[in-house]
C-alpha cells in the first residue's frame, strides 16, 4: 500500500516538474514573439504620430470656409465630444499603460469611422482625405490587435466592451456642426498619438537590455 502511495507521489512529482519545464519553455519561446510585437506596435505609433497632422490638414482643407489649416487650435475645433480618451499615459504600471492605450486606440478608431461616414456624404470626391482616413483606421486596428496579443499573453484581461463607445454618441444633424465635431476629433487624435508615442518610448527605454515585453 505504502509502495503504491510512493509511486503515485513520484509520478505526481515528475508531472509537476514536466509542467514547470513546459511553462518555462513556453515563456522562453513566447518572449521573442512578444518583443517583436511590441516593436511593431512602436513602429505603428511612430507612423500614426507622423501621419496624424497630415490627416488633420487634409480634413480641414476639404471643409471649406471658415475651416483652414490655421484653425485647428481655434474654437471651431474645440467642441464637446463624448468618449474621447482622457487622462495622461504616465506614472502607471506597464500593463495598465498598454491597456489604456488599447482602449484609447479603439475609441479613436470608432470616432474616425464616424468621421469617415460623414465625409462620404459631404466630401465624397476628396480621395486623398478618404484614403488617409482608411489607412489610419487600418493602422489603428493593427495596433489594437498587437496590444491585445501582448496583454493576453501576459494574462492581463482587457474587457471587450468599451465603457464609453463612440458608436453610441449623438451625431449632429447640422452639417457645419458635424464638421466641427470631426475637426475636434482629429485635433485630439493628433495630440493623443504624441502621448502614445512618448509612452512607447518610455516602455522600451525601461526594457533596454532585457526582453522588452516580458511580464
Amino acid at each position: 500500500m505504502r509502495r503504491g502511495v510512493r509511486i503515485r507521489q513520484t509520478i505526481i512529482g515528475i508531472l509537476h516538474i514536466l509542467l514547470l519545464l513546459g511553462l518555462s519553455c513556453h515563456n522562453t519561446s513566447a518572449a521573442p514573439i512578444l518583443n517583436k510585437t511590441m516593436n511593431m506596435s512602436y513602429q505603428l505609433a511612430v507612423e500614426l504620430n507622423r501621419s496624424a497632422p497630415a490627416l488633420l490638414r487634409l480634413y480641414l482643407s476639404a471643409q471649406g470656409f471658415p475651416f483652414s489649416n490655421d484653425n485647428a487650435d481655434m474654437p471651431l475645433c474645440r467642441v464637446q465630444v463624448k468618449c474621447l480618451p482622457k487622462g495622461q499615459l504616465v506614472n502607471m504600471e506597464k500593463n495598465e499603460t498598454l491597456r489604456k492605450i488599447h482602449t484609447g486606440v479603439k475609441q479613436f478608431d470608432l470616432h474616425l469611422k464616424n468621421v469617415e461616414v460623414q465625409q462620404m456624404y459631404m466630401n465624397s470626391l476628396k480621395k486623398e482625405m478618404h484614403d488617409e482616413l482608411k489607412n489610419t483606421r487600418t493602422q489603428l486596428i493593427s495596433l489594437q490587435s498587437n496590444l491585445q496579443f501582448i496583454l493576453d499573453n501576459r494574462g492581463y484581461h482587457v474587457p471587450e466592451e468599451l465603457e464609453c463607445s463612440p458608436e453610441h454618441i449623438n451625431i449632429p444633424e447640422n452639417l457645419f456642426d458635424q464638421k466641427k465635431q470631426g475637426c475636434t476629433i482629429l485635433r485630439e487624435f493628433k495630440r493623443y498619438m504624441k502621448q502614445v508615442l512618448k509612452s512607447f518610448r518610455h516602455l522600451l527605454r525601461n526594457a533596454h537590455g532585457k526582453a522588452a515585453v516580458n511580464p
